[in-house]
């Protein structure tokens, strides 16, 4: 019976550590969420790595819009239509893209989805000699296609260093650099300006 009663104790124990842990990681992504809400347009620099690609540029975001522009790849979002040029091949895809892709080329869309179908833990770490919460996300639906998000979070700043995705074997890292806040950007820069593209196949996939 007292081993039956230690036992107990030592579970609620747990229990509570955990419910603690979850608690609090909320509490950091409710505080980025708040922060990134509030920061007005961004503009930040970037490099990313997906399926043994690396690619670097500069992100401008307004609310759900993005103009990405970088050595190779452009894409201009403007919350419902995609143009993606490639300077390789002299070609603009059109897409209306999935909430799945849009998070591959917009390292904060993870804000609108955090807090229904995903269970928490956060440790403390250190990248770019920045004190960081660390916090991460896991799917708690098997048919969930993202299945795991690492966020790495500046403790003075809440905003994110770092955006890790996971979907089955694929594994998207978006380190995010000298993030510039309360810009100001034209409605223009959000979508595609075909007169400057006027060489390129147009390539219409919606």
């Amino acid at each position: 019976m007292k081993k039956s009663i230690i036992t107990l104790i030592l579970l609620i124990g747990i229990v509570s550590i955990n419910a603690q842990t979850d608690s609090k990681a909320k509490a950091v992504l409710d505080k980025t969420a708040s922060v990134i809400r509030n920061a007005g347009d961004i503009k930040a620099d970037f490099s990313a790595t997906a399926s043994g690609n690396n690619m670097s540029g500069t992100v401008y975001l307004h609310k759900n819009m993005l103009h990405l522009t970088s050595a190779n790849v452009k894409c201009w979002y403007d919350g419902k239509t995609l143009w993606t040029y490639r300077k390789q091949t002299n070609e603009v895809n059109i897409t209306t893209p999935t909430a799945s892709e849009q998070q591959n080329i917009n390292p904060y869309l993870f804000i609108n989805i955090y807090k229904k179908g995903y269970t928490y833990i956060m440790r403390e770490t250190t990248m770019r000699d920045k004190s960081c919460y660390e916090v991460t996300l896991t799917a708690t639906s098997t048919t969930t296609k993202l299945r795991k998000m690492i966020i790495t979070i500046d403790k003075s700043t809440y905003y994110p260093l770092s955006v890790n995705m996971q979907r089955g074997k694929s594994n998207t890292l978006i380190n995010i650099l000298n993030c510039k806040t309360k810009q100001k950007f034209d409605a223009s820069t959000f979508t595609f300006p075909a007169n400057e593209y006027k060489s390129a196949e147009i390539i219409d996939l919606r």
